[in-house]
């Protein structure tokens, strides 16, 4: 059993999670350190005035997360489950399951395990992960439904007539009048550019 995307973990041990990075006080300096400029700086900005830590500030300051840093924000949260028992699998197209190292899973478990986690990814992955993906699927951060509709028009799931306002019409609601889970609307969601996904 486990604990599935974005759910999470165990008050069990969180003084195992206090130490090392603490989360700080909303800065303005850490926003006026930004030394990159682009589509997505507004999000860098934002992340780094929102009080993250130490660690995740150093890698938000150049306004980019490469595979390294993010392998590396992924490393310590895992360090920092392990000192409550508990382990996560991240999964490449987003989202990560998060698993007992006992492989005890009683029936509280999310409660207790939610708080643990929340405080490992306060040190060390607030905004990293999300910014990774976000930055990777469109980094020049164009019209979401643009290139989507362009992306569903083009595997067959739409026609011409589906438009850009009816696709956010349809998100907004939570429901769509194609196929949603098929493997190309997948696609479309994940990667809708095509930069990095092998469907």
């Amino acid at each position: 059993m486990a604990v599935i995307a974005g759910a999470a973990v165990v008050s069990i041990g969180l003084a195992g999670c206090t130490g090392g990075q603490q989360r700080r006080a909303p800065s303005t300096s850490d926003a006026g350190s930004l030394t990159a400029t682009g589509p997505w700086a507004d999000e860098f900005r934002d992340a780094l005035q929102h009080g993250v830590s130490s660690y995740e500030a150093a890698i938000l300051r150049d306004g980019e997360v490469t595979p390294a840093e993010l392998e590396d924000a992924h490393h310590h949260v895992r360090q920092c489950l392990g000192e409550s028992g508990l382990d996560i699998a991240y999964a490449t197209d987003g989202g990560f399951e998060l698993e007992s190292r006992d492989g005890k899973y009683p029936d509280d478990f999310f409660e207790r395990s939610d708080p643990v986690l929340r405080a490992c990814e306060e040190r060390y992955d607030q905004y990293v992960t999300m910014l990774f993906e976000e930055t990777r699927r469109n980094p020049q951060k164009q019209d979401e439904a643009a290139i989507t509709v362009r992306c569903l028009r083009k595997a067959g799931l739409v026609g011409k007539d589906y438009s850009e306002r009816k696709w956010r019409a349809e998100y907004d609601a939570g429901v769509f009048s194609f196929p949603e889970y098929d493997t190309a609307a997948k696609q479309c969601t994940l990667d809708p550019l095509g930069l990095w996904r092998t469907p």
